[in-house]
């Protein structure tokens, strides 16, 4: 062989020699994993990038080696995913074998990303276009809901009045009138934190009358007893109580949170009550000195902060050369007190009685007497049917079968009652909750 053939051999081995030291070397660095193939004589590392189960979708899994799977804590609802392997060069069913497969004792090395490039579920880059904002970038404020805290809901009660007024009278009510002036017929009365809208401001001999309207009744109340301005807004807030709305005709009370308790009664949408508290699914409602359970449904019952308005009332006035009947007087004896509280087995009427003690007191006034006792009080009057109630007449409610409320019959479809020690004495519809009974101890 000449020299220079030996020369072109030597320079060929030394290239063979480097070529194989090059792969041994390149082949060692790969991990050892099935996520790793070696293409075309050297080693190509394929590098798995996969999405955080617990992180957000900008998280890299790290290219240390793990021995357990990521965490799904959290998300035990969905299946955990495959890792998603970025490849270049590999074929197709390549791919798709290395989705259905675990890597035994380590995570597969990431592929490089630039530091801060959004990241889709796939694991390759995601277009900036389509990125979710970075975790740090402020979020609008309208785009944050708001907490609907305790504050807040008494708040809105309020800010339902554009010229909020609120009854100032006391223990006592205020009468509202047809007409401005003391001579105008009453037809309705607010208790003391009672709210109503003010429409307009007219003087009279007498003073300044504002003209209001409260709930369903629009009329007329002396300005000296209505409260306005912040301070209105400020007791407003603090008078403002949870009460229930019932949507549809009746809905049934139970004994206890579950549709397989008993009904003890049915309320319906003449009234609002008192919310003692809310439950999982259901409402803990006050009913007089007792409470009962009515589903949480939102197309049955809508609960919200509210503020007391008018009740409608129109005594009856004594005519020309007539006395008033019985049953009249002792309807308006008994407005007298409307206001006082609910004091359980009290039996004054100014310092506070209970259902039984009322009626009783009321009664007694007039010499009729009977037990402190619902009960007894049941069956001591003369049974009457519910479509010949009079003015004056008793009508009677129970719990699970058992009586346990009493009021007094004051016409037009309503009662009052010494009810609870929320509400006091009080006006209501008379079927506010189921009636059970009726009875007269009126001969006429």
């Amino acid at each position: 062989m000449t020299r220079q053939g030996r020369r072109k051999l030597g320079v060929l081995l030394s290239l063979s020699v480097c070529l194989a030291a090059g792969q041994i070397v390149l082949a060692a660095d790969k991990p050892a994993n099935e996520n790793s193939l070696v293409i075309g004589g050297a080693a190509a590392v394929i590098g798995g990038y996969t999405k955080d189960t617990t992180g957000t979708d900008n998280t890299k899994v790290q290219s240390q080696p793990q021995t357990q799977p990521a965490s799904t804590q959290g998300r035990a609802d969905k299946p955990v995913q495959s890792k998603k392997l970025a490849i270049v060069g590999v074929a197709k069913q390549q791919v798709a074998a290395e989705s259905s497969l675990e890597p035994e004792t380590e995570a597969p090395v990431a592929v490089p990303v630039s530091e801060g490039a959004p990241v889709s579920e796939e694991g390759t880059e995601a277009n900036p276009a389509e990125a979710a904002e970075p975790e740090t970038a402020a979020v609008p404020e309208d785009a944050v809901e708001p907490e609907n805290t305790d504050d807040q809901q008494r708040q809105a009660a309020v800010d339902r009045y554009e010229k909020l007024g609120l009854a100032d009278a006391g223990y006592s009510y205020l009468n509202v009138r047809e007409k401005a002036g003391t001579d105008g017929k009453i037809i309705g009365k607010m208790l003391n934190n009672y709210a109503c809208e003010i429409l307009d401001t007219v003087e009279k001999d007498d003073g300044y009358w504002y003209k209001i309207k409260s709930g369903s009744i629009e009329g007329y109340v002396y300005a000296d007893y209505i409260l306005t301005g912040d301070d209105a807004r400020q007791q407003g807030k603090e008078a403002a109580e949870k009460r229930a709305l019932i949507l549809t005709d009746t809905l049934n009370v139970r004994s206890e949170p579950s549709t397989e308790s008993s009904i003890w009664t049915q309320v319906d949408n003449h009234e609002q009550y008192d919310v003692v508290q809310e439950l999982d699914g259901w409402y803990e409602i006050e009913l007089d000195s007792s409470t009962g359970y009515i589903v949480a449904d939102p197309s049955l019952v809508n609960v919200r902060y509210t503020l007391n308005t008018a009740i409608h009332f129109t005594p009856e006035e004594e005519e020309e050369k007539k006395e008033l009947s019985l049953r009249s007087k002792i309807v308006n004896y008994a407005m007298q007190f409307l206001g006082n509280r609910y004091v359980w087995g009290g039996e004054s009427l100014t310092k506070g009685v209970d259902c039984s003690g009322f009626t009783m007191k009321v009664y007694e006034h007039f010499g009729i007497y009977m037990s402190h006792y619902t009960g007894s009080q049941a069956q001591e009057g003369r049974k009457i049917s519910f479509s010949n109630l009079k003015k004056g007449d008793l009508v009677f409610y129970a719990k699970n079968g058992t009586i346990n409320h009493v009021a007094i019959y004051i016409g037009d479809g309503q009662v009052i009652h010494a009810r609870s020690k929320r509400r006091g004495i009080t006006i209501t519809e008379w079927d506010y909750r189921t009636p059970v009974k009726a009875v007269t101890f009126l001969d006429d």
